[in-house]
Order: structure tokens, then C-alpha cells, then sequence
């Protein structure tokens, strides 16, 4: 009897893994849950200002007006309406106070509620106010002063003053407050307000003039409160757009994802081409019609050449490996290209001989390739790639061969997002206008995003972070963390949903600004395990805290204490409790990170390989120690990316954590990276697979939303080269069409020119003679020099421009100078060829009125002219602009500076005299030979004679 084969399933690797790994501290933190509103505004009102700022707030409403519990609905409008129309004003003190009230009462009117338990009474007290403030139409005078606050930072005779800074920062400070609030109880109402645009043009300004004392954190956390808002947090709506976009492309939903195996149409082809290679008889089961054809599924040469962007594709470079090198690309690179011949080497000789007796192909090959067929998952965005290069194939085929406009192919718009529901449509439409809205400034909006994620690294050891910190800094800091990270991964997901080449495209500024080599910088220099655990809240110091008049050590309400030191120092008496806490905003930004980080890696293997070169994996496995699921499950999302590609004694010493991936993470049916080969990676393939992206990428965001970027197409050169797409690009995207021009490209290159009857019946003769001709090569040359500066003399000079697909040869700074000298030499000669004539005629001429008006002084040949006492003319003679400019050089024998008395000079006299000696000097060089011996070390450095360092600069 045959014994029955012994397996391993994921409820027997889960067990074995829990057993061996200790218990997961933080297991109660639940990320997918959002925060809700008593966290929030204790995160959103730091510490700082409940100690000094509250107190402030409440005394300025109690001068003015009285208690809001106890007014009307007519008089709390009034109320609104006073401050609104003060915050117009141009006096500061008055608007700042305006703010204050404004702020009080967005605030719930917490004075009233001081040292009462009466917490949901507050909390109802604020949703309702917050209500009224957006029925007054609050909102709109709130964005038009921020608007204003930030014009006056930007300022130069503004920004140069510490104290109008200041006072501009807290007004924004308070504003920001106050829209934060309304947009918390307002969701509905604000959708289509336009508010995520507005504040990323804060961001965006944020660039050029930033300060120190700006609110950063509060509008980091208002965008992020108002992007939850208007498009959606990640929650179960998220899914349900998904599933419905998938089922009205008429793709199946799959429900329970926990057991899903997934085979990509990339995988399946690839499959397809190897089992070919190795048994040519094979026949592969035709795959649906969305992905049949190889050609657009798989990137290669043959796509670039039929989407008409082979030579672009040529010329197209991957920023980040040249702005962000890796110590161990060279040997990384090395071990890829050796592994990929290897395995190429094993494919050639295992080839199934061919009889006639034997099976046209194994047993076991036709059923891998119905198993590929049923664990094929399509996904949107491989959706819409192929549905791009097909666009784009169609497109440039029509073009190449018949010159005219092909028909306009459906937009991905309607044929899909038209079709959803309509609150689905609208929230579509809200995320293409944000993209629309932000996408020319990507750029900025990623340099101030990092730079803030940067700012927020903790200093030091673990021995000099016990030093007494500040609570309120590290509070601050955690929570930009958080919300900056959370805005990432919210732009991220929602613009891949709406399309994927949106995604891609912010994808790829983030990496080429280098966002993976920081992120692996904030996990690796902070110890996100003791981080997790560290306690930096404190509930009397919060607002909900303060309003509750909540105590901790006999503080006084005053609040007169250490600043939050008293916290610190219970540390010691508190070690069990401080060892069971959880500190949900680290947590919360480290998973951010992951998140982004496995994004933007994701079946990129020429990005993989960067994560692989920087030595990432060591990183990624502290993190396993924070002891919490959701950071385990991302970073062993991160590890199986690099396992492929990491070396087979990496794989050994780490079985525990690549049974913890199987354990974890959705397996494929590629996953053989166990079995194969060490560094089985080709470089070369993943490239063209990351060039061939972002040509696809800028090919759909040049169309509709940044004609600049559109690259060139093959065949067409010129100013032309992008006449392919549409020109009449306008702002409106609803107004854009993707009509191609109205003239072809015959029109472009065929002009309506009549031939002359003679040169129709005589041109074989002229191309025989002019054209193929080589005799007499040189003397036409010389002859054409000759005509070229007679032509040139008379005629503009104009430089023609360069075809722009060929790429410029680099010149050292030798070769640049020697061609500047060259063509300043030349503009030298044809100036005054005709002017060294007349010098040989008026030398003798000219020599004694030069010495006269030269500024040298009087001297006996010149008794003849009336001079004043410097030496020059008092306008006796009018300066001949033709004649004086050719003047002559002084004979070496004469000097006219002999019979000066110099003694007898004033300083005025000697100032007057050196600027006429300067005046005319410069005509004096101007008309100087260019062979004159006595000049020539003038004039040396027009003849590329200029002496450099060991660099190649000049030396002067």
C-alpha cells in the first residue's frame, strides 16, 4: 500500500510561525480604523497653544459679546457675520482679533463648558457651530485670507521682518484651525468646494518662500482631513469603486482574496514563450481577448517600434540610478547578467526531441497551462496599459502609412467611468480634477513632502533619546510623520484607481527624487520598535483634557507645571505601563512608509534591484521586531519582492522569515525564486520594462494634461515632431479634444513650388554635375567660403536649429572656447574688412589729430588745435564715426606723455584725464591689426590661446 504523501499547509506554517515568534505587543492598534473626533482634535491643537493660546481666545469673545449658550440663532448669525466682515479689514489687531472669536466659536464655545463633565454636550456644541460657521459662508472669507497671509510671507520687504512674520503665521495658524474644523462636520457640503486644490497651492508656494514659525503641521493635517473628505479614506467604499469599475470592464470580482493565486497576462505570455523555447510543439490556450495580443502585453523593442517611439525610447535615461548609485550596483549588476545566462544556457539544452511516435507535448504542460489560464487575473491597470498601447499602436500605424487622421478611438472615460453609478462618477470626476489641478507641479508638491518627512527624524541614540525632550516637539513631529505619509499613500491609491498611468506618472517623480532611498532612511535611522512603545501623549494637556479641567500630580489649573516634564519623570514609576503602550501615530506613519514603499515596487524589477543595492533587506527585518500584523505583513511584502534576487546564502540564513512570506502573502505561481537560480534577474529586460512605462506615461499625461513632455516620434524631426498629437492643447479639460491636425504631413513637407521647364528637362545633367559629382570638391569649397561671407556681410546671420533627435557630441571647456574665439575672430574681420583699406590711405593723415583727442595731452605737433587744459577738444572738430574708428597706431618712437608737469595736476585733473584715457582706449583696440606684434598679447586670447588649470578652466 502506498503511503500518502505528506503536505504542508498555511494553517501548519501560521502555527509553526506564532510558536517561534514572540507574542505581538501592539496586536490591540487596529490601522484600518480611522480616528475619531476626540483623537483628532487632541492631535490637531498642540499642547503649546492649550497652555497659552485657549485662555486668549475665550477672554477676547467674553469682551465683546456674551455668552453664546444664552443667544438666539439671529444673534449668534450676527456674531459670525461682525467677525466675518472684520476679517476683511485692513487694520491687523482687528482681524487677528476676528480670527480669535471666530476660532472660539468653531471651538464649541469651551469656556462655557471649563471644569464640567460634559463632554458630549461640548462635542455636539462644536459640530453644530461648525455647521453655521459653513451656512455663513465662513469658508470663502477663510480661504481668501489665507490667500492673503501667504502673498504678505512672500513679500521681500515682509519677509525681511521677524515680527510681521510672526504675526502673519499665527493668523494663518488660527485660519487653518478654523477650516479644519468646518471641513470635519461639513463632508457632503465641501466635496465640490475645491478645498485639496487650494491647499496644495499653500503646499506648492511652500517651496520658494518657507519660513519657520508657518503652521506646517496643522496644513499637513487640514489636506490630509480634507483629501479623507472629499475623495474617500481606504475603507470599504475603496473596494466597492474597484469591484465596480471591474465589473463594468466585464472582469471578474474576486471576493475572497485571502486564497487567491494570481497569474498576470505578463506571466502567462511568459510562460507561453518559455515552454515554447523548450518544446516547440507546444500550443497554448488562447487567452481572452482584452490580453491576446503578446505585443501589447509584453514589454519590448517591437512594441517601441509600432507605438512610433523606438528612437525616444533610445534616448531616455532612469534619473534615479544616476542621482541615487548604489556602492554595490556594479557587482549587483554583474551577478544578474551571469545568472540570466545561466538559466538561458538551461533552457537551450533541455529541448524535448521530436518523433513521430511520441506526444506532440507532455501531460504535464498541457495542465500547467490550463492551470496558468485559470489563475489568470486581469487587473485594472493591466487593463488599461494594453488598452494605451493599443490606442497608441492604432494611432501611429494610421499615421505612418497613410499620412491622415485615423478615427478618434473611445476615451477611457466613457467608455468606463460613464457607465458607474452616479455618486461614483462624481467621485471620479473630483479625483481627475485634483490631478488635473496639481499634476504641473508634482514636482514641488514631492520636494516639500520629503523634506518635511525628513525634518521628522529623530536625533540621536537610544541613550541620547532618554534626554527630556519637549513633548510638544515630539508630538509635532510624529503627527507631520503621519499625515504626510497618509497624503502620500491617499494620492497614491486614488489616482491609480482612477487611471493607472496617473499613478505612474507621480510614481516616478517620488522615485526620482529620491522618496525609496528616504524611506529606507527614516526606517533604518529610528528605532521603530522602541518608537512604537515611546509615550508622548498626555490627557491633561490635551484641549478635551483642558476643558475637563483633567489633573495629573496636583497641577494647578493654571497649568503651571514642567510643560510636560512631570510626564516624563513618572517614566521610572510606570515601567509596566509604559511597556504595554502603544504609541498609534508612529505606528500608523512607519505603515505608511511600508505601504508607499511596496507601491512603488511592485512587479518593478529594475526598482526591486535598486531596493536589492541598497542593502534594504537588513532594514526591513528590524521591523519584524515592532510586534504588531500590519507592519509584519508589509514588510514581508517588501521581502518577497527582493527574494528572487537575493543570493542563495541570503536565502539559506533567512528561511525563517521566507516561511514567515509563504505564511503571509498571496503566493504566485512564479514564486520558484527558492529553486532558481542565483541572481536570476536580466537588466537589460527589466529596463526596457521601466522605459517602455514611463514612454506609455508621458505619452497619456502629454495628451491631456502636459503637452511638454509628449516625446518625440519616429520619423518626424523638427519643430514639428509633435504635430502627431494634438496642438491646440487648452486648459479646459472638458473642452479638449484629440483631434490630430488638419494638414498632413505631405502638407508639412511638400511646398507649391513650379518647376522651370528647363530644369525639368535638364536635371539628370545637374544632378550628375552638382549633386554626384567629386571633382573640384576643394575648389567649390573655397568658392562657397568666399560667397558665404559676402553673403553674410550683407545678410542677418542666423544659426539654423538641429535636428533634435540626434544627440550633441560634448565639448570640453577647451574646444567651447577655441569656438567662441573662432567665431569672434570671424565677426572681427567681416566688421572692418572694409575699414583697414581706408587706414593705409589716411595714416599719415590721422596720426596728429589721434594724439590730439586721444586724452595724452598737449605736445609740440599739436600747436595747430585749441585745446583745454587736459589735453582734449573743446568739440572743435566733429568725431567722424567712419574715419576715427579706424584710427591709427602710434609709432613707438613718439611718446606723448614727455613734456606733462604732472606735479602740477589735481586730483580732479588726473580723474578727468583717466576717464578720457579709458573712453578712447577702447576705440584704440578696436582698430588695432590683428597681426601687429606690438598688440598681439592683447589679442591672444581671440585665438584660442588662453592658458587653463587642470580642469580645463581659464586661467585669466
Amino acid at each position: 500500500m502506498l503511503e500518502s504523501q505528506h503536505t504542508v499547509n498555511n494553517e501548519q506554517l501560521n502555527k509553526f510561525y506564532n510558536k517561534n515568534n514572540k507574542p505581538q505587543q501592539h496586536i490591540n492598534y487596529d490601522y484600518y480604523k480611522p480616528d475619531n473626533f476626540e483623537q483628532e482634535i487632541n492631535e490637531f491643537i498642540s499642547y503649546s497653544e492649550v497652555k497659552s493660546e485657549l485662555k486668549q481666545y475665550q477672554q477676547e469673545y467674553n469682551n465683546i459679546f456674551s455668552p453664546w449658550s444664552e443667544c438666539n440663532e439671529n444673534e449668534k448669525r450676527n456674531i459670525i457675520q461682525n467677525c466675518g466682515d472684520h476679517l476683511d479689514l485692513l487694520n491687523d489687531d482687528q482681524r487677528l482679533r476676528a480670527a480669535k472669536i471666530l476660532v472660539y466659536i468653531s471651538l464649541g464655545s469651551y469656556g462655557e463648558y471649563l471644569g464640567l463633565e460634559k463632554k458630549e454636550a461640548h462635542l455636539q456644541s462644536i459640530e453644530k457651530n461648525n455647521q453655521i460657521l459653513f451656512k455663513m459662508d465662513i469658508l470663502a472669507t477663510i480661504k481668501q485670507r489665507l490667500n492673503h497671509a501667504c502673498k504678505q510671507l512672500e513679500t521681500p520687504s515682509i519677509s525681511s521682518q521677524p515680527d510681521l512674520v510672526k504675526f502673519h503665521c499665527k493668523e494663518i495658524d488660527i485660519l487653518l484651525t478654523i477650516l479644519y474644523l468646518i471641513a470635519s462636520f461639513n463632508n457632503e457640503d465641501i466635496k465640490n468646494s475645491g478645498l485639496p486644490e487650494f491647499l496644495f497651492d499653500l503646499v506648492i508656494r511652500l517651496k520658494e518662500h518657507f519660513t519657520k514659525t508657518f503652521p506646517l503641521k496643522k496644513l499637513m493635517l487640514a489636506l490630509y482631513k480634507v483629501l479623507s473628505v472629499s475623495l474617500g479614506p481606504l475603507d470599504a467604499s475603496y473596494n466597492q469603486l474597484k469591484a465596480s469599475i471591474r465589473t463594468v470592464c466585464n472582469l471578474p470580482v474576486v471576493t475572497d482574496k485571502s486564497n487567491a493565486v494570481k497569474c498576470t497576462p505578463e506571466e502567462l505570455f511568459q510562460f507561453y514563450h518559455q515552454a515554447s523555447e523548450r518544446y516547440p510543439t507546444f500550443t497554448p490556450i488562447k487567452p481572452p481577448n482584452k490580453c491576446a495580443d503578446p505585443l501589447t502585453v509584453v514589454a519590448s523593442t517591437r512594441l517601441s517600434k509600432a507605438m512610433g517611439l523606438y528612437k525616444a525610447s533610445k534616448n531616455i535615461d532612469l534619473p534615479y540610478q544616476t542621482l541615487f548609485p548604489s556602492k554595490n550596483q556594479q557587482s549587483a549588476t554583474t551577478t544578474a547578467v551571469s545568472g540570466h545566462s545561466k538559466k538561458q544556457h538551461a533552457m537551450e539544452i533541455n529541448v524535448l526531441p521530436f518523433t513521430e511516435s511520441s506526444a506532440m507535448e507532455p501531460y504535464s504542460l498541457t495542465e500547467a497551462s490550463r492551470v496558468w489560464m485559470k489563475h489568470l487575473y486581469i487587473s485594472i491597470a493591466n487593463y488599461q496599459i494594453i488598452y494605451e498601447r493599443e490606442k497608441a499602436i492604432y494611432r501611429w500605424s494610421r499615421w505612418n502609412e497613410h499620412q491622415q487622421q485615423p478615427q478618434t478611438s473611445e476615451e477611457w472615460d466613457d467608455m468606463v467611468y460613464h457607465h458607474l453609478n452616479e455618486q461614483e462618477e462624481n467621485k471620479i470626476k473630483r479625483i481627475d480634477r485634483l490631478y488635473e489641478s496639481i499634476v504641473p507641479n508634482f514636482q514641488s508638491i514631492v520636494v516639500v513632502i520629503l523634506k518635511l518627512l525628513l525634518s521628522t527624524v529623530s536625533i540621536g541614540k537610544d541613550k541620547e533619546a532618554e534626554i527630556l525632550e519637549d513633548i510638544n516637539v515630539t508630538r509635532n513631529r510624529e503627527s507631520i510623520s503621519k499625515t504626510v505619509s497618509g497624503i502620500l499613500l491617499l494620492l497614491l491609491k486614488w489616482f491609480k484607481i482612477s487611471h493607472v498611468l496617473k499613478f505612474e506618472y507621480l510614481s516616478q517623480v517620488l522615485i526620482d527624487s529620491g522618496c525609496m532611498l528616504l524611506i529606507l532612511k527614516l526606517l533604518g535611522l529610528q528605532e521603530v520598535a522602541l518608537l512604537a512603545s515611546k509615550k508622548t501623549d498626555d490627557d491633561s494637556q490635551s484641549f478635551l483634557g483642558f476643558v475637563q479641567q483633567i489633573h495629573t500630580n496636583g497641577d494647578d489649573e493654571e497649568g503651571d507645571g514642567n510643560d510636560g516634564n512631570d510626564d516624563d519623570d513618572d517614566d521610572d514609576d510606570d515601567t509596566n505601563e509604559q511597556e504595554n503602550y502603544t504609541n498609534h501615530r508612529n505606528l500608523c506613519w512607519s505603515i505608511n512608509l511600508l505601504r508607499v514603499l511596496q507601491m512603488l515596487t511592485k512587479r518593478k524589477t529594475h526598482r526591486i534591484l535598486l531596493l536589492v543595492q541598497y542593502k534594504s533587506s537588513a532594514i526591513l527585518k528590524r521591523l519584524l521586531k515592532v510586534g504588531h500584523p500590519v507592519v509584519d505583513l508589509y514588510v514581508l511584502k517588501n521581502l518577497k519582492n527582493q527574494v528572487p534576487f537575493m543570493g542563495r546564502k541570503w536565502r539559506s540564513a533567512n528561511m525563517k522569515t521566507i516561511s514567515a512570506i509563504y505564511s503571509h502573502c498571496l503566493t504566485s505561481l512564479n514564486d520558484d525564486w527558492l529553486s532558481s537560480p542565483e541572481g536570476n534577474a536580466d537588466m537589460d529586460e527589466s529596463a526596457l520594462k521601466e522605459i517602455n512605462l514611463r514612454m506609455l506615461t508621458r505619452l497619456y499625461n502629454g495628451q491631456r494634461y502636459l503637452p511638454n513632455i509628449l516625446p518625440n516620434m519616429d520619423e518626424v524631426s523638427g519643430s514639428e515632431n509633435t504635430l502627431f498629437y494634438n496642438n491646440g492643447y487648452t486648459a479646459d479639460h472638458d473642452s479638449y479634444s484629440k483631434k490630430l491636425p488638419e494638414y498632413t504631413l505631405n502638407d508639412i513637407l511638400v511646398d507649391d513650388v513650379e518647376l522651370d521647364m528647363h530644369f525639368k528637362r535638364d536635371y539628370r545633367n545637374w544632378l550628375e554635375r552638382d549633386v554626384y559629382s567629386t571633382d573640384g570638391e576643394e575648389d567649390d569649397e573655397d568658392e562657397d567660403d568666399k560667397d558665404f561671407q559676402a553673403t553674410t556681410a550683407d545678410n542677418d546671420f542666423h544659426i539654423g536649429t538641429p535636428i533634435p533627435d540626434t544627440i550633441p557630441i560634448p565639448l570640453s571647456a577647451q574646444d567651447l572656447t577655441n569656438e567662441i574665439n573662432k567665431l569672434y575672430i570671424e565677426e572681427l574681420r567681416r566688421e572692418f574688412e572694409e575699414k583697414q583699406k581706408k587706414q593705409e590711405q589716411l595714416e599719415q593723415q590721422e596720426k596728429q589729430s589721434l594724439l590730439e583727442q586721444d586724452g595724452w595731452g598737449s605736445s609740440p605737433l599739436a600747436s595747430s588745435i585749441e585745446t583745454d587744459t587736459w589735453g582734449s577738444t573743446e568739440n572743435k572738430t566733429p568725431f567722424d564715426d567712419i574715419d576715427d574708428e579706424d584710427a591709427d597706431e602710434i609709432e613707438p618712437e613718439f611718446n606723448p606723455l614727455q613734456d606733462i608737469d604732472w606735479g602740477s595736476l589735481t586730483k580732479e585733473d588726473l580723474e578727468k584725464r583717466l576717464s578720457l584715457v579709458e573712453q578712447k582706449t577702447v576705440q584704440r583696440w578696436l582698430n588695432v591689426e590683428m597681426d601687429d606684434e606690438r598688440y598681439l598679447k592683447v589679442l591672444n586670447t581671440f585665438e584660442g590661446e588662453v592658458l587653463t588649470d587642470e580642469e580645463g578652466w581659464p586661467i585669466y
